[in-house]
């Protein structure tokens, strides 16, 4: 018995330490990939991939970071940044949409960037709007990627995801680490609803790629606690102002996405002039992952468009 005691005492001091030293190396990998800028509002974490071409400004959902980037390009540079709450933003630089538009405008003054296209994906679609809406001088174009546009209690709607939010770093950690064993299929199983979304995605190697590369930007939760509970304080009372959005707007959405309903995008459609919806036939709230050859070319096409028409 002693024998065995000290074997399951090891086993676990050797599997907390491995969890430790996981951490450690995460956020050592988080805070060397991104820089500062120190705005008047307060620290803003972002990083800048490419170096030619416009900028795409990525305004990540809920939960996310400035690491949850779903879109690659040579033809056009991406700033993604943490919003305030997330990371190393911290909550005070913006709470409302409104105010985290404002700090979005600080960080490009600092970085010297005098417009953009924005792309508002999932929860970062309010601010995103707000954004297009508060500095038209500063705006190429508006993307609405599966966004949210106006008010819901998310919190009622996802109630495990209050578990989610409250459970400690290292039970997320080992439910994602236990799935990074998985095999594709059954890790696609229990992530897209859909089996042909999961044909989709088992079927292509860079699919695959993508959403692996996507698994841990919701980790470590204690980092971005703070942001999630805040988003959905604000998606419960929505006052977007889109009557005053005047930009190239274009929303893509899935018609089965379950998270964010498509009504989201018809009801920004409906009251932003001139602004075009794209509908992904049978695409879900992963459907970046699903069906990227069909939604790349949209944006990188908007986004050349826009640019071009206003150089």
């Amino acid at each position: 018995m002693d024998i065995f005691l000290i074997i399951v005492v090891s086993l676990v001091a050797l599997f907390l330490s491995y969890y430790w030293f996981f951490k450690f190396s995460l956020l050592n990998k988080l805070n060397g990939n991104s820089k500062i800028a120190e705005t008047k509002l307060g620290p803003i974490e972002y990083k800048m991939i490419g170096d030619k071409g416009p900028i795409l400004m990525s305004i990540h959902g809920s939960p996310g970071g400035y690491d949850q980037n779903i879109i690659s390009s040579d033809a056009f540079r991406i700033l993604i940044l943490s919003r305030p709450g997330y990371l190393r933003t911290p909550l005070g630089v913006g709470q409302t949409p409104a105010e985290q538009a404002t700090a979005y405008s600080e960080l490009l003054d600092v970085l010297g960037i005098q417009k953009v296209v924005v792309m508002g994906i999932s929860g970062g679609g309010p601010s995103s709007m707000e954004f297009a809406a508060k500095f038209p001088e500063k705006t190429l174009g508006l993307i609405a990627f599966e966004a949210v546009s106006y008010s819901e209690d998310y919190a009622n709607k996802f109630p495990d995801d209050e578990s989610m939010m409250n459970g400690s770093d290292f039970s997320m950690w080992a439910g994602l680490y236990y799935m990074s064993f998985l095999g594709t299929k059954k890790k696609a199983a229990m992530m897209l609803p859909s089996p042909k979304n999961r044909i989709r995605l088992t079927s292509n190697p860079k699919n695959v790629a993508k959403l692996k590369s996507m698994e841990w930007s919701i980790w470590p939760m204690s980092l971005r606690r703070e942001g999630v509970a805040n988003d959905y304080q604000q998606f419960a009372n929505l006052s977007i102002p889109f009557e005053k959005i005047n930009a190239p707007t274009l929303a893509i959405h899935g018609n089965e996405d379950i998270n964010v309903d498509l009504s989201h995008a018809k009801e920004l459609i409906q009251k932003v002039k001139g602004s075009e919806l794209k509908i992904i036939d049978e695409g879900d709230h992963m459907m970046m992952f699903t069906h990227a050859e069909e939604i790349d070319p949209l944006i990188k096409e908007f986004i050349l468009r826009v640019s071009n028409n206003q150089t």
